[in-house]
């Protein structure tokens, strides 16, 4: 799937999981804000994802999990912030901030909060539905975000492979 508005937030090619998490049905990070260029983005998945089927040719069920509204890096953040041998950022631009980028654990669902009270409580909620059998446990991680990344660039999970006969 590539987009060019994707393009323009400026993330690793792989890093698909800032937009769209595969869950049995697709979490797709939602804006509603048509002047917020993550609408554009959030909009063209959505429009991909309606023509897309699963294995078994069934469509994909799309839940809209909500953006938090823009955050960006502050003066002092850049300041005290040391990134060698990335990409040059700036004191003002916007973060990579997402609910997407959640990582999955035995009985648990770790997600990103951003001291959002209302946006945090409202994604932690769309989670709760996608995995009701799970705990939503909100974790503050604007320092992740900060080096670009979250929760799931982090934990950097490897799933146990199926044993045979199991």
């Amino acid at each position: 799937m590539h987009s060019p508005a994707l393009s323009a937030l400026h993330l690793l090619p792989a890093a698909l999981y800032y937009v769209v998490f595969f869950a049995g049905v697709v979490l797709l990070a939602w804006c509603d804000d048509p002047s917020d260029p993550q609408h554009a983005i959030s909009s063209e998945a959505l429009q991909l994802l309606e023509q897309e089927t699963d294995a078994k040719g069934r469509k994909l069920q799309v839940i809209k999990l909500p953006c938090p509204s823009p955050l960006q890096r502050t003066e002092e953040e850049w300041n005290t912030l040391s990134l060698e041998g990335r990409e040059n950022r700036h004191a003002g631009e916007r973060l990579a901030a997402s609910y997407a980028n959640f990582y999955i654990a035995n009985g648990a669902i770790i997600m990103p909060a951003f001291g959002l009270p209302e946006a945090d409580a409202k994604a932690q909620a769309v989670l709760k539905h996608a995995f009701p059998d799970r705990e939503v446990v909100a974790v503050q991680t604007r320092e992740i975000v900060l080096g670009g990344g979250n929760i799931h660039c982090i934990t950097q999970q490897q799933p146990m492979p199926v044993q045979s006969g199991a």
